[in-house]
């Protein structure tokens, strides 16, 4: 999990952010300037919109004086359609009804960012953002990001590892219990994989888990048993998620899931 701050003011986001999100188009308030942008070489950059009409950005921030929940499949629809895959940023009790917004407009749901100030970092399932503090002095807002946001990662080239995506496998389960697939990865010190579940057309990830990953090096030594360490590792999968496996040949990855997904290989 990764953690960004957006603000109004860019200058109030601490210099050495490693993602950072700000406004590109104007309601009210300034978007953010090409110094702005720049104050931040180093960050996964995310840039939001306040007007339906703006085809552009990463992020729609749907709320009380900017797009309304009517609005946000209709911007949605035009992102796509300009090659993006957009991201709708909403209140909690909010979000029924901009997904009911898409049910009812007939466009698949997109990538939700969804705000809550409680404290707590844990994201709901079906987002790939929670923004969980507001207003922290000097004046940004603090959200956890997963580990791979699809639209706004690609955009940014894979900025938090430098590396490339190699190769993108479909996986097809023999049936929905637990399986075993070996995926074969470069050995440099930025091997990776990308889980991908499927989303299915209300927006949310077909079932699948992912258990044990047992990764090996050129001398047929194991390298590494991703991650040992990290809760929640073997729990259902709610979005895209990417598993460090450094100087890895090949991995065997235990899952069970019934229906296909997309394994990207990183290196």
């Amino acid at each position: 999990m990764r953690t960004m701050y957006d603000a109004v003011t860019a200058a109030n986001i601490p210099a050495d952010a490693r993602m950072v999100a700000g406004y590109i188009d104007k309601i009210k308030i300034e978007p953010w300037s090409a110094a702005d942008w720049e104050r931040f070489p180093r960050a996964i950059k995310v840039t939001i919109v306040k007007k339906a009409g703006t085809n552009a950005g990463h992020v729609l921030d749907v709320e009380p004086g900017d797009a309304t929940p009517a609005e946000a499949p209709g911007w949605v629809r035009m992102r796509r359609a300009a090659g993006a895959d957009p991201t709708i940023y909403c209140n909690l009790s909010t979000w029924p009804s901009v997904r009911a917004a898409f049910s009812d407009a007939g466009v698949a749901q997109p990538h939700y960012w969804i705000a809550r100030y409680d404290g707590d970092p844990a994201i709901p399932d079906g987002a790939v953002a929670k923004q969980y503090l507001g207003n922290v002095a000097p004046g940004y807002d603090v959200s956890s990001v997963l580990d791979y946001w699809p639209g706004v990662d690609d955009d940014n080239g894979s900025a938090s590892t430098g590396v490339e995506i190699m190769e993108r496998i479909t996986i097809t389960p023999p049936n929905a219990d637990q399986n075993a697939v070996r995926v074969f990865l470069s050995g440099s010190p930025g091997a990776a994989v990308i889980i991908r579940p499927r989303l299915g057309g209300d927006g949310l990830s077909k079932p699948m888990w992912v258990g044990d990953i047992f990764a090996w090096g050129n001398d047929r030594q194991g390298v590494g048993h991703n991650p040992t360490q990290t809760p929640g590792y073997n729990s259902k999968l709610t979005s895209h998620r990417r598993y460090e496996l450094p100087g890895a040949v090949w991995a065997d990855i235990n899952y069970s899931a019934a229906d296909p997904f997309e394994i990207d290989i990183v290196g």
